[in-house]
């Protein structure tokens, strides 16, 4: 499966995964990579953050591959500055929306589009959310948010009260949009059938990666399609039961002890073992 460094594509989520959690950097992580690259890998990342609230960690990694945002809903080159592929919610998201206001009075939310991050909803979880993760939010009602290209819909509240909302729209059986959770507080809406997962498969075409060997690695139920649809899917230790289970590989270190340096370690293991038999042979 790992022929050459040079031919394998490493994807990444960020929160959880890569970034410890002081979203930052582990030194160990931060070193694998630069050698990865230095040797012919291919190293980005996929989240569900915005161009925004990632630009800091696009330029920090100095990444030159396109990058899978908003929990797959677009796919953006750093490179050229260019978004390559986009997926938006449908017009019936905004009264999903409002109906889930009515049921939940308490939740907080925002609705993410390529322009910006609008805050439409706030409660406390949705007010911590935009102090790291929301780069110059607007805040405003629904009716304020320019219509089209909406990206998701992201809902906050209490891990208890999440529950309750996954329960809610599985009884409403909203047609055409997807919904996942990302966290214990965070329950997304976004556009049907889309996922990091299946905007990784497209991006196989997308990005010309046949004979491409794409790894990839996360922790959360956000994660499950990306580390499904990867020829080598990978979970660090603090990462969800049913990531692991869907990984070909869960590290012994969390996103707090180097995870991403651990999966790129393996991979060049396995590298160095496919060049010795090929060699023998």
């Amino acid at each position: 499966m790992f022929e050459s460094l040079d031919k394998v594509y490493l994807m990444t989520d960020l929160d959880g995964t890569l970034l410890t959690s002081k979203k930052e950097i582990n030194p160990a992580d931060r070193e694998a990579i630069e050698r990865f690259k230095k040797n012919g890998g291919r190293f980005a990342f996929a989240t569900g953050r915005t161009l925004q609230s990632a630009k800091n960690y696009l330029q920090d990694l100095k990444i030159d591959q396109p990058v899978i945002m908003y929990n797959g809903t677009c796919v953006y080159d750093p490179v050229s500055a260019k978004i390559l592929k986009i997926y938006s919610l449908c017009e019936d998201a905004y009264d999903y929306t409002l109906q889930i206001f009515e049921s939940f009075p308490q939740i907080g939310a925002e609705i993410l589009t390529p322009e910006g991050t609008y805050i439409i909803k706030l409660n406390e979880f949705e007010k911590n959310h935009a102090l790291y993760c929301c780069d110059e939010p607007i805040y405003c009602t629904i009716d304020d948010v320019p219509k089209g290209n909406w990206l998701k819909v992201l809902f906050s509240m209490a891990p208890e009260d999440i529950d309750k909302l996954i329960e809610y729209e599985d009884k409403m059986n909203f047609a055409n949009v997807s919904f996942v959770r990302s966290d214990k507080i965070f329950y997304e809406m976004l556009p049907i059938g889309v996922s990091k997962g299946s905007t990784l498969s497209e991006c196989r075409e997308l990005l010309s990666l046949d004979g491409i060997t794409i790894a990839a690695a996360g922790d959360y139920n956000n994660d499950l399609e990306l580390v499904k649809n990867a020829d080598f899917g990978a979970a660090p230790a603090n990462a969800q039961l049913c990531v692991k289970e869907a990984a070909d590989y869960v590290m012994h270190a969390s996103c707090d002890e180097g995870a991403i340096a651990e999966l790129i370690s393996v991979i060049e293991t396995k590298t160095k073992e496919t060049s010795q038999i090929s060699n023998a042979k």
